[in-house]
């Protein structure tokens, strides 16, 4: 990896049904387990923590999903997703006095290190004792709201991992890691039947899949924001190789608006979702983490989605996965 990382972050507006504290996210990452201080539900839990893959006796890494509310991180486990999310610990840079007053979104790069995302700003953070360390503060030298983070896997926006974001006015770019300066590399395009821009409801993943990269995002269109706009989230499918510098649309399918799908057999389902602020992906789904605090999964091919809980007591803002996490892409459009 290059001495000065690089990262892609996209600015971010506010707009319809949008507050200023939403995010763009979970994130599924690879991860050791360690012994934080567990959630109450789950008392036995463990969270992710960084594996140094050069370690030569590092013990295998475990797929993690990460997703986050305002203040606070979590973690569930992908191999058991009705198990109770996993408290990891709050962001020591939000709060009255700190440096930011949300945390939007968070990404994790393929050796497991975690970067968040605020309205003004991006941060590398480290996980230790049941705290989420800011390591540092970047400013973004935009006068806009950041809400989407992901990693670009290597080799797309550069010949190493580069950091991702999405907006509301669908304007992605990528920024250097700690000076703030940013190079648009595309948007999201426009809904052919509206004839309305795409603009990020929540989140976007990407994802290396050996070389043939995939990336998903949910998005909305809004006739007049920020009052007026789509209530319920579509699924788009992203060319991740066309992120490039420009003004180009990396938009490539849209595979559905995330509707009940007919298999879905969960009477507490709502007919469609929306402010699915945090998306991951593996295998052949996409998991939506929704403000209203539910988890959804999604179908990458339709965009069908199915409540598999709701924790009221959690407004998710953002999430990621790790663009080493096993994906199986849906047929071509």
């Amino acid at each position: 990896m290059k001495n000065q990382l690089l990262f892609t972050v996209l600015a971010t507006i506010t707009i319809g049904g949008c507050s200023s504290s939403q995010g763009d996210g979970a994130t599924f990452t690879t991860a050791a387990p360690t012994e934080p201080a567990a959630d109450a539900g789950d008392p036995n839990g463990t969270f992710g923590a960084r594996v140094d893959a050069e370690a030569p006796d590092a013990a295998p890494p475990k797929l993690v999903f990460y997703a986050n509310t305002d203040t606070t991180l979590y973690q569930l486990d992908p191999d058991d997703l009705a198990k109770p999310m996993v408290k990891i610990g709050d962001f020591d840079c939000v709060g009255p006095g700190a440096g930011t007053s949300v945390m939007t979104d968070i990404a994790v790069d393929r050796t497991g290190k975690v970067y968040g995302v605020s309205p003004a700003a991006a941060w590398p953070l480290e996980i230790k004792d049941g705290v989420v360390h800011c390591e540092a503060k970047w400013p973004l030298a935009y006068g806009t709201h950041f809400n989407g983070l992901t990693f670009a896997p290597e080799n797309t926006v550069d010949v190493t991992e580069v950091l991702v974001g999405g907006n509301a006015a669908g304007e992605l770019y990528r920024i250097d890691a700690g000076t703030g300066s940013a190079t648009q590399i595309g948007t999201l395009g426009t809904d052919a039947v509206t004839g309305l821009p795409w603009t990020v409801s929540g989140d976007m993943v990407f994802l290396a899949n050996g070389g043939n990269p995939v990336g998903y995002a949910t998005v909305r269109t809004c006739s007049n924001p920020p009052t007026t706009c789509a209530q319920n989230d579509t699924l788009l499918e992203i060319d991740v190789k066309a992120l490039k510098p420009g003004k180009q649309s990396v938009a490539k399918a849209v595979r559905g608006v995330v509707n009940k799908g007919t298999a879905c057999t969960n009477a507490a389902s709502p007919k469609g979702f929306g402010s699915v602020f945090g998306v991951v992906a593996f295998k052949d789904k996409v998991y939506g983490f929704s403000r209203r605090g539910d988890f959804i999964e999604i179908q990458n091919d339709t965009g069908a989605g199915c409540l598999e809980w709701s924790r009221s007591d959690l407004d998710f803002a953002g999430a990621g996965v790790t663009t080493i996490a096993p994906i199986t892409a849906p047929p071509p459009r």
